[in-house]
């Protein structure tokens, strides 16, 4: 699909376009909530995206300092006097 043909008012693709600029801008870029509002799955929501070429900011699904830590201190499952546990990468019970 060339560009002019979701640019042209009154087509199809200019519809689609618009309705998934729209439902992003309503969800503030949230692709999940823009694929339920449009009815679609995210995989569709994704390909909609690429083929109209729509630049979304997409935060990331964790918080910066969780993902950090997370990378730091990775957890693992350990029995421990017969009772599972999630230990931290420092050894801490949590």
């Amino acid at each position: 699909m060339t560009t002019k043909e979701c640019q042209v008012e009154g087509t199809m693709a200019f519809a689609q376009r618009s309705a998934v600029e729209a439902a992003l801008r309503d969800n503030h870029c949230n692709l999940s909530h823009a694929a339920r509002q449009l009815r679609v799955g995210r995989t569709t929501l994704y390909r909609l995206i690429k083929r109209f070429e729509i630049e979304v900011d997409v935060m990331p699904r964790q918080p910066a300092a969780r993902a950090a830590r997370r990378a730091t201190a990775p957890t693992s499952v350990r029995l421990i006097d017969g009772v599972w546990y999630l230990v931290g990468g420092d050894g801490d019970r949590g």
